[in-house]
């Protein structure tokens, strides 16, 4: 649903941006000049965005078991197809599905780390988002579209939700983004939360 709204809106910015150039440069151009006076006159600064709400330190977390086994099974998972992994810093489990491969995963490297490398040519459509008002961010790591990872700020860790459909199947059964989005929103509530 995110990638939809998104799109409308990159939509409607093209065609404004295509059929007002003149307006919007003469409004901007207006605008700019009334804010940088105003500014000028008054000493007054645009205040910087409100940094994300601090975490507490999820290195604790156990991916595998952060949902319960009915909550794992109505998502559609197979709980007799768990897998544990735990290689180069990343600890979770992968469950076999219907239609996807689902898997939870704590990772040592941090959001902030991953965001540092969205260019990176392993990832596709890296985009910033929240996760019940936690940063996050999600990326495909196909790019076929089968298969999305959803991360979620873990202060000094990072934890993924990742889900993956056949890529030979057309049209895919689920959005693995919202899919991976939806599980995310889910597991959210279980992290800590930092000190107030």
């Amino acid at each position: 649903m995110r990638r939809g709204a998104v799109a409308v809106t990159i939509v409607w910015v093209l065609a404004a941006g295509c059929g007002a150039q003149t307006g919007a440069q003469t409004g901007a151009q207006t605008g700019a000049q009334t804010g940088a006076q105003t500014g000028a006159q008054t000493g007054a600064r645009t205040p910087a965005p409100p940094a994300p709400p601090a975490v507490a330190n999820a290195n604790g977390v156990d991916m595998c078991t952060i949902l319960t086994d009915p909550e794992l099974t109505a998502l559609g998972a197979r709980l007799d197809s768990r897998t544990s992994f735990n290689k180069a810093g990343v600890v979770g489990c992968r469950w076999q599905g219907k239609s996807f491969t689902l898997s939870l995963e704590r990772d040592n490297a941090t959001l902030a780390g991953y965001q540092a490398h969205r260019q990176d040519p392993k990832f596709f459509n890296f985009m910033d988002n929240m996760v019940n008002g936690r940063a996050g961010a999600h990326f495909g790591v196909d790019p076929r579209g089968s298969q999305c990872a959803q991360l979620i700020d873990g202060g000094s860790v990072s934890l993924s939700v990742s889900v993956a459909v056949p890529a030979n199947v057309s049209p895919p059964p689920i959005d693995p983004c919202a899919e991976a989005l939806r599980i995310a929103q889910m597991v959210e509530p279980r992290l800590p939360k930092a000190a107030k």
